[in-house]
């Protein structure tokens, strides 16, 4: 019987500007999936008053990452975006990770 790695899910928030790259940087360091969705300034009363366009308003990143690369993902993110705060960061039942990630997706 194979053994599956550990998984983390990682929960971001950051500027919908600073989304492509951040996604591309976490993919390289080994992110597996990323889901991103908008959220209301309500939600994030911390964040820094938004910008006229769209391209500073809050967004939030979802990863499923290896247990094993979690903390080279999360290097990864913090060197590349400008204004980022990490919500939430825990460790995932691999055999239901994909499928309750896609519920976050909904």
């Amino acid at each position: 019987m194979v053994k599956e790695d550990p998984m983390k899910r990682i929960t971001l928030i950051l500027k919908a500007s600073e989304v492509m790259s951040v996604r591309k940087t976490a993919c390289i360091a080994g992110a597996n999936h990323v889901v991103v969705h908008p959220i209301s300034h309500r939600e994030c009363a911390w964040f820094p008053s938004p910008q006229a366009s769209a391209e500073g308003a809050p967004v939030r990143l979802g990863l499923m990452v290896v247990d094993r690369l979690s903390d080279e993902v999360v290097s990864a993110i913090l060197a590349t975006a400008h204004f980022v705060k990490i919500e939430n960061i825990s460790p995932v039942n691999a055999k239901h990770a994909l499928s309750n990630f896609c519920k976050l997706a909904a």
